[in-house]
């Protein structure tokens, strides 16, 4: 099986373990109250453009009454411009639609890491009290936190990256929080942070850049990551990247059911 092949198999896998993890987390659940919201204070807005997109695929549907191929033709674009569009429109409606984006993207990212030659392991989805750390990357470089930001606005500097600085306080945040809990459990590795700028509007940058103690890195040139990955002296064992990688995925099924208890009890 070729290298593509294997990747987009490992996608589908984790997508798949993932749903479970995603139902659970405050994200998806903040996102579900806003399309609920929604619902309950547009219901008819919605029912009535429905029912304009249903009238007019009937009358289309009737005047090609006499083409039966064409009649189903026009039926069944109509169904699948209704449903996407259904789609769209209440992911802008409810303002969920750059959430839902961002979440699409940091996947790609998990998918880019976990590909990458000599890590050890990815856990992504580590989930604390209204914040994830959306992957920490086991590899012989050390143990990093990513997080990722998508950024849809004109591409430049990353000096004008929309709140650069919450972003960069969020990643730092993100690697204190993982090290505390490794620490927590008994494996004391120091945990860096890094920022993946990714999406549209992520600046050209030809090397990664440090803020602070930030390393920022765009996620468009999975290059750039390996090789700052392959340069680095190496600092952690495998069988200690093992065990870190185990007691976070351990946290994150504890943390999952915690979260899914609360929603069943409610």
């Amino acid at each position: 099986m070729s290298d593509t092949g294997r990747d987009r198999r490992r996608a589908l896998g984790r997508w798949r373990e993932a749903r479970p993890r995603r139902r659970a987390s405050w994200l998806d659940r903040d996102l579900r109250t806003r399309r609920q919201h929604l619902l309950r204070a547009r219901w008819r807005e919605l029912a009535v453009t429905l029912g304009a997109f249903a009238v007019s695929g009937a009358l289309a549907a009737f005047l090609l009454r006499a083409w039966s191929f064409w009649s189903g033709v026009a039926v069944g674009t109509y169904l699948g411009a209704v449903t996407v569009l259904v789609i769209v429109m209440l992911a802008i409606a409810d303002g969920s639609l750059f959430p839902r984006l961002g979440r699409a993207l940091e996947d790609d990212a998990g998918t880019a890491l976990l590909s990458t030659p000599g890590v050890f392991d990815v856990v992504s989805g580590v989930s604390f009290e209204h914040v994830d750390v959306d992957h920490v990357v086991l590899a012989p470089a050390g143990c990093f936190a990513v997080e990722v930001k998508a950024s849809f606005s004109r591409r430049g500097h990353l000096d004008r990256v929309l709140a650069l600085d919450d972003k960069l306080a969020q990643a730092r945040d993100g690697a204190r929080r993982i090290e505390r809990l490794l620490a927590s459990r008994g494996v004391a590795v120091p945990v860096s942070p890094v920022l993946v700028l990714t999406g549209s509007g992520a600046p050209e940058m030809t090397s990664p850049e440090r803020r602070g103690d930030v390393l920022v890195l765009p996620l468009r040139d999975n290059e750039m990551w390996r090789a700052h990955l392959a340069d680095l002296p190496p600092v952690l064992d495998e069988p200690t990247a093992h065990r870190a990688a185990a007691e976070l995925a351990a946290y994150r099924a504890q943390r999952t059911e915690h979260e899914l208890s609360n929603h069943r009890r409610r």
